[in-house]
């Protein structure tokens, strides 16, 4: 999963997938605005087949927030790994 995440991010932002770990964020990224958050978010809904809530989103300030969200997602779902 975490993977999945992190190629994600790496190909909206054009990032090497390598720069992205846990604290990896708007703060350390330029490319990471509204609009890339936005791109973002759009792609975990489609890759995940989720739709966030405004309280999951505002959460998913960086990569590890992220992941903590499709996380507890994927649990509740019943979903493995």
């Amino acid at each position: 999963m975490e993977e999945k995440i992190r190629s994600i991010l790496a190909g909206i932002l054009e990032v090497d997938p390598a720069r992205i770990d846990g604290g990896f964020g708007p703060d350390s990224c330029r490319e990471w605005d509204s609009l890339g958050n936005l791109r973002i978010i759009t792609a975990l809904e489609k890759e995940f087949a989720v739709s966030f809530s405004w309280p999951e989103i505002s959460s998913m300030t960086d990569f590890a927030h992220i992941c903590e969200v499709i996380l507890r997602r994927r649990s509740s779902s019943g979903e493995a790994g």
